[in-house]
């Protein structure tokens, strides 16, 4: 059984009598979304799948906290953007487009990765929610029970609180009517009307009333609560610093209870996913950020699921996009193949049932094929297509085309380190050290050069009989084969192993090789 469907379980046996399973998630568009963040939609969606398995109805929510204030300028965005902090996200303009907001920006393109990865989602956007009035009737039972909300945090504080900081809590920020910024302080409250008059860092003054007011937003540790009512919640997740036993969830929780009256959420942590030799960890907020689009240039979607799949929530892992990358491709391809064969066990068909993986994968080529002759064959497509075909490689197919632009991608963008070159010159001092016979061998390999050869199969077939000798046992004459190809390798690259030798050779030049044989 995999960690999905076990937390699947695990909500209907919570929640038994649920008619339908709204289950939520939730992303600020403070940035670009990054593959960290994409755990936030992983995690229950795969659930929200698992729960569709088993009968369920499923309401699979994404709210958008667009409404939230600007708190810092990204890395990547210009430092001029300061002039914006403590505006909403939607009142912001788009560094990147024109007739755009910062948050429709961010919101757009990460629903194009959504739509990439074939998510399927209903969405909320709080801005719109906030300004149509929707919470204000939740808003005023809010700032009418200030004082316990304020108790309910304190009980969370490590420092004792003052009656000046209990007297002047409000649940509450307002953005200011004249510059649309948060710097906003609370004069007075009248609970009877609803009526709060506030100052600005500005200098505006202003009255407004709580049951009518578009420009208010709760605190997030009361605003989140609140939504789980609204929009009933039964399942969330969130990321492992926001559920610590101090944290907003616990807080969120009680406010949940003791404000709203609704029973939280049946919720599970996540843990952080980083980026192999990428250092720091990733933040929208500094710029330090891999997204789905970058993945997509890479990975297959398949494979992307498969990440978030394989491993359960708690599970902390790096996405590589180093020379990993052909390892992961290479365990990948081979599980589909025993998942479409019918001989893979149970654990890791249930994992590769949650990829959405079709049979049609099966078409796909050798990533390392694709990565390691690329280059060798100096990025010409056609002389390529002709080397895979005599491999028996469908070079036809869409699934083709796909792995090839994926490979290329890599190969330009990080597999600097994985292409193989041919030595610059013979390498003498390494033919000096071998004995008559290994000398010989290179003679014979050059003489079959000279001959062609339909597939690199029948090349590979006659690289193996330079070395038959009948009066060896199986054994021997597997070592023998093994040293007679290092000795290749040796005088063709310089080291001790290589791809496969039958499809390089017939890669190269065949006058370059024999000047280095």
């Amino acid at each position: 059984m995999n960690w999905a469907k076990e937390i699947a379980l695990k909500i209907i046996k919570e929640r038994p009598n649920e008619k339908i399973y709204t289950v939520a998630s939730g992303v600020s568009p403070s940035g670009f979304v990054h593959i960290g963040n994409f755990r936030e939609i992983a995690t229950p969606y795969l659930v929200v799948k698992e729960l569709k398995k088993l009968g369920k109805k499923v309401r699979y929510i994404l709210s958008f906290d667009e409404y939230d204030r600007f708190r810092k300028v990204p890395g990547n965005i210009d430092s001029s953007y300061e002039q914006y902090i403590g505006m909403p996200y939607t009142e912001i303009p788009s560094p990147f487009t024109e007739n755009e907001s910062y948050a429709s920006y961010m919101e757009n393109k990460f629903l194009n990765e959504l739509k990439a990865m074939d998510v399927e989602v209903e969405c909320i956007y709080q801005a719109k929610e906030y300004q149509s009035g929707r919470y204000n009737e939740y808003i005023k039972i809010a700032m009418d029970n200030r004082d316990k909300i304020f108790s309910i945090i304190d009980d969370f504080r490590t420092q004792d609180s003052t009656e000046e900081e209990r007297k002047n809590y409000y649940p509450i920020s307002i953005y200011c009517s004249n510059c649309r910024k948060d710097s906003t302080k609370i004069l007075s409250y009248n609970s009877n009307n609803g009526e709060v008059e506030y100052s600005c860092a500005c200098g505006h003054t202003f009255k407004l009333n709580i049951n009518n007011a578009t420009n208010v937003k709760l605190q997030w540790k009361v605003d989140w609560p609140m939504r789980w009512m609204i929009e009933h919640v039964t399942f969330e997740t969130g990321g492992i610093d926001h559920s610590a036993s101090n944290g907003s969830k616990a807080v969120s929780e009680r406010v949940a209870r003791e404000i709203f009256n609704y029973e939280p959420p049946v919720y599970i942590p996540y843990n952080f996913i980083g980026i192999k030799g990428g250092g720091a960890k990733m933040s929208s907020s500094t710029g330090n950020v891999l997204t789905i689009t970058d993945l997509l240039k890479v990975y297959d979607k398949n494979i992307i699921w498969w990440f978030y799949a394989r491993f359960d929530n708690m599970h902390a892992f790096d996405i590589a996009l180093d020379n990993d990358v052909i390892r992961y491709y290479s365990e990948f391809d081979r599980w589909v193949k025993l998942y479409f064969n019918g001989n893979i066990d149970e654990k890791n068909k249930n994992i590769l049932d949650l990829t959405n993986v079709k049979k049609e994968y099966l078409n796909n080529p050798s990533f390392s094929y694709l990565a390691t002759f690329l280059p060798i064959v100096n990025f010409d497509i056609k002389l390529l297509k002709e080397l895979l075909s005599k491999e028996n490689i469908d070079v036809k197919t869409k699934e083709f085309r796909h792995r090839l632009e994926l490979a290329t991608n890599w190969v330009n963008n990080y597999g600097a380190d994985y292409q193989i070159n041919l030595l610059n010159k013979r390498n003498n001092e390494y033919y000096e050290s071998l004995n008559d016979l290994e000398k010989k061998w290179l003679d014979d390999t050059k003489k079959l050069l000279n001959q062609s050869y339909n597939t690199t199969n029948d090349l590979q077939t006659a690289l193996y009989a330079v070395v038959k000798d009948d009066t060896l046992v199986d054994k021997e004459l597997k070592q023998v084969q093994k040293r007679y190809f290092q000795i290749l390798y040796n005088m063709l690259l310089g080291t001790d192993q290589g791809p496969k030798l039958g499809l390089f050779l017939m890669a190269i030049d065949k006058e370059k090789i024999k000047k280095l044989l």
